[in-house]
């Protein structure tokens, strides 16, 4: 596991989620057509969950820690065995041949700030980061699996992330100034690296009991969280969810790993 600091979250109760007032005063602050509503909704309603004793790791998976699964088992990624992956080109996304975690952006000047082993692994789809957890379960004798999504939101909590109804600034919805590569390197301090990248979870796209309906809900999207550098306030906000395929994978998409009790 070598110096990775774990955060351990007590078995209890623990509330999540939030409320239709509190999206309604949100949405009216957010411009028009930069999300869709239900994309808003989807955090609703609050509500109790009953998690078991786990602990998250403090950051995020390193290239490092990524590169050492890979030289152990040959793994190749889903972008490498596709032969392309996902970039953001002045806010319009398009493949990208030769991209993957070992270039996340495919540009020189770009992959060069994030070559650095300590810094997050990037341009990982969902199944990648299983079968990185799967390979450090038998490695380490330890149960490793990607955050439930529920226990991803108490342990945000825990590190003073932002909620939905704490957002009284009228820029929500305007993004943060700077490059996504030089604000990471300014990011790379934080402690829980929270807000550095999209984050994977384990769950589906469900939705929440007395829930909307919606008809991207079920065992067709993974969950990511906690939003990236360069989002917009609101979708870095703790309770804020977006959906993507397990095999989509982006420079803005990393995870961390969530340690559970008992043997491997």
């Amino acid at each position: 596991m070598g110096e990775k600091e774990f955060f351990p979250i007590p078995a209890g109760v623990y509330r999540i989620g939030t409320d239709n007032p509190v999206i309604e005063a949100l949405h009216a602050r957010i411009e028009s057509g930069v999300v869709k509503k239900e994309y808003l909704c989807a955090s609703c309603p609050s509500h109790d969950i009953l998690i078991d004793t786990v602990s998250f790791s403090e950051r995020l998976v390193t290239r490092s820690e990524f590169a050492e699964f890979v030289a152990d088992t040959g793994y190749t990624t889903e972008s490498e065995r596709m032969g392309w992956g996902w970039i953001s080109d002045e806010g319009r996304w398009q493949k990208r041949g030769g991209v993957s975690w070992r270039a996340p952006f495919g540009l020189a000047a770009d992959d060069r700030c994030v070559s650095e082993g300590v810094m997050p692994v990037m341009q990982v789809s969902w199944n990648d980061a299983v079968a990185y957890c799967e390979w450090l379960t038998r490695r380490a004798g330890v149960v490793a699996r990607l955050p439930r999504e529920g226990e991803w939101e108490v342990f945000a909590k825990m590190c003073g992330v932002t909620g939905m109804d704490e957002l009284y600034d009228a820029a929500v919805g305007v993004p943060a100034p700077g490059h996504f590569t030089d604000r990471l390197l300014d990011y790379f301090g934080t402690r829980s690296g929270i807000g550095f990248l999209w984050e994977w979870t384990e769950d589906w796209y469900e939705g929440y009991p007395g829930g909307e309906s919606n008809s991207d809900y079920g065992r067709v999207y993974r969950v990511l969280r906690g939003g990236s550098i360069l989002s917009l306030p609101f979708q870095r906000t703790r309770e804020y969810r977006i959906r993507k395929c397990p095999t989509a994978r982006s420079p803005y998409y990393g995870f961390r790993i969530a340690l559970y009790p008992g043997a491997a």
